[in-house]
């Protein structure tokens, strides 16, 4: 039996046909085209995501202006692609194609030819080509006249990322990383930098698993436990995720268990993995910077400290930091003194950092490492004393060893700058340097922050420091040291209304003076007691110890200490109302000080003066004075004196009939003293609402 299969001349076929043998003629066969989906590869929103309003509305306004790339950039945890995703979900219409690629995984960084070939097979490119550079021109050939929105997560490099920007002016790329990234600000970028949640915010996240019974049940446990997941919302997802299975478990158990965990914990790991991996990556000059900051016992760092205590050229410290920083280690902020920034080690950071130090860095290394950082802070309050109170400098005239450093401001301005961003860090220093037997640095540290304790007159620290300082110098055998630690301390207590403990301390350095036979320490005592009896309404008792002082003071010829004692008797005499013998002496003293340059004291002295020749009726001079001796006062950022001094130009404005400037002027004087003095500042205010 014969048979034939033969399909003959021209023929069109659609679907299923299967051919046995010889086909002839020509044949055409079209398969019906695939219908593929708009790409939405974006991931899965979280389900569990607090606050982040500001940085929305940063990515809207960037947005606004134009920008077509945005790059967030954060520590691993802090939730940069839960935002990225968020964003460009809910500014994306559902026919705008999403495309989604990770460009960090276990096998390395992603090369861009490896994203763009899945990302044109899913337009519908069967077969898209091989090498990058005519991937990339395909790509952005599909997306010039079609708008689409990209997450690219994780970028390990910035190089990674310009092959894979869609070409159309309408799309929206946005990149996170761990890095910087700053080289994306040549392709246009954004930036955004994601940090921790503040504090109510991360227990609102926590309240999503455990529920707000639990947490008002516990509020300093729901603290705690925010405070061990360094308010990064990895780490506190999985906290609330474990507690919400175990109901029984208590907040403060949880943030217990991860101070000492007894075996490796995914909270602890969420926060240590990705850190540990960027340090690796890092050069061995740079690891050692980055252990080294988490042992500096300070608040924020910068070039010129980091070169001191690492023993770096100030260069290489700057340069290492901005390293640390493009890996998102550090967080770079404003220096009000030098020319570089400051950095700040957040508390994730700094705990991993310090982890690391201890085991990688010996002892006495450490130690050693911490000894210099106090040695350069010694010798940058010196310069900065020197320049603000140069007559405070008598007993440090030889700083130890190590303590030299070129200078980091230029004028007493910068000066008394320096000294006010170092405050918060006094009390850890100090602690730093007794835990390390460093008793005779300990005491001049507090001594070199004097102009600190005088002028803005953080009374709290200025007691708690010369406590320290007092044990540190007795500790020393430098009795010299001792009555300067009490005369100084003394004066901070006086200054904060603690009239009877400040007595006992100008008492104990009084009775050292004199078995020492030092004449102008035993002055000091007596001003500093007469002072006391002045503050606490006791005119009378006071002016025989300044009486005492002057003489003791004239016998050995110490002017200054004279003209001090004068101002303070001329008070004396305007609280009896003896305002021309008070005008008498506050004269004699602006003389004497402005001779000798002491313009601190000088201006002290002027004020008075200028209020007193309000209270004569010489209102116009008066004036005068009182605005020299506040412009004095101001450029010394003096907190005190400014107010004080306000307060009397204020009255004379008054008097004057200027009552628009006199309220000026007892608003802020209020406004200086609210911190230090509160019941000061509500007298003030009631002055100022007097007419």
């Amino acid at each position: 039996m014969t048979t034939s299969n033969e399909i003959s001349g021209s023929a069109w076929l659609s679907g299923l046909v299967v051919q046995a043998r010889d086909v002839h003629g020509g044949l055409h066969h079209h398969a019906a085209p695939q219908q593929l989906p708009t790409p939405h590869q974006l991931p899965r929103l979280t389900p569990h995501f607090v606050n982040r309003t500001e940085e929305i509305s940063t990515l809207d306004e960037a947005r606004r202006a134009g920008s077509s790339l945005v790059v967030i950039t954060g520590l691993v945890g802090v939730g940069k692609s839960a935002l990225a995703t968020r964003w460009l979900s809910s500014t994306t219409d559902a026919a705008r194609p999403e495309l989604y690629a990770e460009l960090s995984g276990l096998a390395g960084p992603a090369r861009p030819e490896d994203v763009l070939q899945p990302w044109l097979r899913s337009f519908g490119i069967d077969r898209p080509p091989a090498g990058l550079r005519e991937l990339s021109a395909l790509w952005r050939s599909v997306t010039a006249a079609r708008p689409v929105s990209v997450l690219l997560d994780n970028v390990s490099d910035a190089d990674q990322v310009p092959p894979l920007l869609p070409a159309g002016t309408s799309s929206m790329t946005v990149v996170t990383s761990r890095r910087l990234l700053w080289e994306l600000a040549v392709d246009g970028a954004a930036a955004l930098s994601l940090g921790p949640l503040d504090p109510r915010s991360s227990i609102a996240l926590l309240a999503r698993f455990t529920g707000e019974e639990r947490i008002a049940a516990e509020p300093e446990a729901a603290s705690l436990l925010a405070d061990r997941c360094a308010h990064l919302p990895l780490p506190l997802v999985l906290a609330g995720a474990r507690l919400k299975f175990r109901p029984g478990r208590s907040l403060g158990a949880a943030a217990g268990a991860l101070v000492h965990p007894r075996r490796e914990d995914p909270v602890r790991m969420a926060i240590s993995a990705g850190l540990t991996e960027t340090y690796a990556s890092l050069g061995a000059a740079a690891q050692y910077v980055y252990r080294s900051l988490a042992l500096l016992p300070v608040g924020a760092v910068d070039a010129d400290m980091v070169g001191a205590a690492c023993r770096l050229e100030r260069d290489d410290a700057e340069r290492l930091l901005e390293v640390l920083a493009d890996e998102q280690l550090l967080t770079p902020g404003t220096s009000y003194v030098g020319p570089g920034p400051l950095y700040r080690m957040g508390a994730a950071v700094h705990e991993h950092a310090l982890g690391l130090a201890e085991r990688h860095d010996g002892l006495e290394e450490r130690q050693r490492l911490v000894g210099r950082l106090c040695e350069w802070v010694l010798a940058i309050a010196t310069q900065a004393q020197r320049l603000l109170t140069p007559s405070q400098a008598t007993l440090r005239s030889h700083l130890p060893a190590g303590a030299d450093a070129p200078p980091v401001f230029s004028d007493s301005r910068g000066a008394m700058t320096w000294l006010e961003e170092r405050e918060s860090d006094l009390p850890a220093v100090l602690e730093a340097a007794v835990a390390s037997g460093a008793d005779e640095l300990t005491w001049m540290l507090v001594d070199a922050f004097w102009p600190l304790f005088l002028r803005r007159h953080p009374y709290a620290l200025w007691i708690q420091a010369h406590e320290v300082g007092v044990a540190a110098a007795g500790r020393t055998g430098n009795a010299a040291a001792v009555r300067q630690m009490l005369l100084s301390g003394a004066i901070g207590l006086s200054s904060a209304g603690r009239l009877k403990e400040s007595l006992t301390w100008y008492g104990q350095a009084r009775q050292a003076a004199q078995a020492e036979g030092d004449v102008r320490d035993e002055g000091q005592a007596l001003l500093g007691i007469g002072a006391c009896h002045h503050e606490g309404g006791r005119p009378a008792q006071a002016e025989p110890y300044l009486t005492q002082a002057v003489a003791l003071w004239t016998s050995c010829g110490y002017r200054r200490g004279v003209a001090l004692a004068t101002v303070l008797l001329g008070e004396i005499s305007l609280t009896r109302g003896e305002s021309s013998e008070a005008l008498e002496r506050f004269a004699i003293a602006h003389s004497v000080l402005a001779g000798i340059g002491d313009s601190y004291d000088a201006a002290r002295a002027l004020a008075l003066q200028g209020h007193t020749r309000v209270l004569l009726d010489d209102l116009e001079i008066g004036v005068t004075e009182l605005q020299n001796a506040l412009t004095v006062f101001a450029a010394a950022n003096s907190t005190r004196w400014q107010a004080r001094t306000l307060e009397m130009l204020g009255g004379a404005y008054r008097i004057r009939g200027s009552e628009h400037a006199a309220r000026d002027c007892f608003r802020q004087a209020a406004e200086l003293v609210e911190v230090i003095r509160p019941e000061e500042a509500e007298r003030l205010r009631r002055l100022e609402g007097d007419r």
